[in-house]
């Protein structure tokens, strides 16, 4: 299934962009760029992740979801959580679409609508355990999105790859409003330091 993903992307890109074209290779290789920087991270820090889910169904919304990462691997790995897609560009919401049909994955849907208008709508607020970003946007912006449309005892789970200690600084207001537990994760591959972010309210961590 993640070779299927690769393959689906690889043809899609050459229309849209999903992911860096400087990262392309005709095939699947153990050293290919795509794999780690895409594959291997939407999934490293699946440990981590199973250890917030505190219930059953589990509900997540991922923010952004371009490419289809991290939603997309962790989906095919964890079929029993039930994940929604938003992505607010209609391009990359069709690719989504047919990637997921493609792949026939049941548990996954796709929302081509921006984060923001979630928030007024009772089908969304207060209704996800999980919410994943990946380089969709600072930490302030998506505790700004987030917070609406979590559960009480749910958590925000941000991707970063760089410093973000600066990020950190500028959300704290926004931390302490929310009385927010925060805890970060790191793990390397290769010479790349790969940072998850949780952002939890009360009734985790």
């Amino acid at each position: 299934m993640f070779k299927k993903h690769y393959e689906i992307l690889l043809e899609w890109n050459k229309k849209i962009n999903l992911v860096s074209r400087g990262l392309i290779n005709q095939a699947p290789t153990k050293n290919n760029p795509i794999l780690e920087k895409h594959f291997l991270d939407s999934i490293l820090f699946l440990p981590e992740i199973e250890g917030l889910i505190n219930q059953t169904p589990t509900r997540i919304l991922d923010i952004g979801s371009g490419g289809g990462f991290p939603a997309i691997p962790l989906a095919i790995l964890k079929p029993e959580w039930d994940w929604t897609l938003c992505e607010s560009i209609k391009k990359k919401a069709n690719f989504l679409e047919y990637l997921i049909k493609n792949l026939e994955i049941q548990n996954v849907s796709v929302m081509c609508n921006r984060v923001e208008t979630c928030h007024g709508m009772s089908l969304h607020r207060s209704n996800y355990d999980l919410i994943t970003a990946r380089a969709a946007g600072k930490l302030n912006e998506l505790i700004k999105y987030s917070m609406p449309l979590l559960k009480n005892g749910g958590s925000l789970i941000a991707y970063k790859a760089k410093d973000i200690e600066s990020e950190i600084k500028n959300a704290e207001k926004l931390i302490q409003k929310n009385n927010l537990k925060l805890k970060i994760f790191s793990k390397e591959v290769g010479d790349v330091v790969r940072k998850l972010v949780v952002l939890s309210t009360s009734g985790t961590l």
